[in-house]
């Protein structure tokens, strides 16, 4: 690679056209091999009636896909009665699950099951905090409590005799010099 973004672009290109003719191309695809009943042929000469009565086939074009149409056995031969049409193919085989998936319990009436648990879990919860996490730290705040008042009153009064104390060694201090300046 040189760093040149533009050498690149035509390969590029060249990929993009050929990805969009595989998708575009009636080659058989899962679930074509199956036959087609009744009614899609029906509905497949609907649609064909349809794009006639738009202007987009002529009378014998209209004969002729429609007597290929009735000939049909499976979805591959539907292909190329529609490739040159809008919307490509009106009918697709079905090739997934067949069956509508049953509904889960938890989706009948708006969440069932999985309602009265979330609340029944949530009250649990509730009822263990106020029974265990609470106590606790009402214990912890009541011991809290009477610890800040009695170390406060006994630290309050240890430091009110210290000062006392500090401040009549002052007065003391004090009071000598200024005594022995005197006599």
């Amino acid at each position: 690679m040189t760093g040149r973004p533009w050498e690149g672009q035509a390969r590029r290109e060249e990929w993009v056209r050929w990805a969009d003719e595989l998708r575009a191309a009636d080659w058989p695809r899962p679930g074509e091999s199956l036959r087609l009943s009744d009614a899609e042929r029906d509905e497949a000469a609907r649609r064909l009636g349809d794009h006639f009565a738009e202007g987009r086939l002529t009378a014998d074009e209209h004969g002729e896909r429609s007597e290929r149409l009735w000939a049909a056995r499976t979805y591959a031969d539907l292909g190329p009665l529609f490739r040159d049409l809008p919307g490509g193919t009106p009918i697709r085989p079905a090739t997934g699950r067949t069956m509508p998936r049953p509904a889960s319990p938890s989706r009948v009436v708006g969440g069932g099951v999985w309602w009265l648990a979330k609340v029944l879990l949530l009250g649990f919860v509730v009822v263990m905090v106020v029974t265990h996490v609470l106590p606790l730290l009402l214990i912890g705040l009541v011991v809290w409590w009477v610890l800040a008042i009695t170390v406060g009153r006994w630290g309050r009064g240890r430091r009110r005799e210290a000062m006392r104390q500090r401040v009549a060694g002052r007065q003391r201090k004090a009071g000598g010099r200024q005594q022995g300046i005197c006599e």
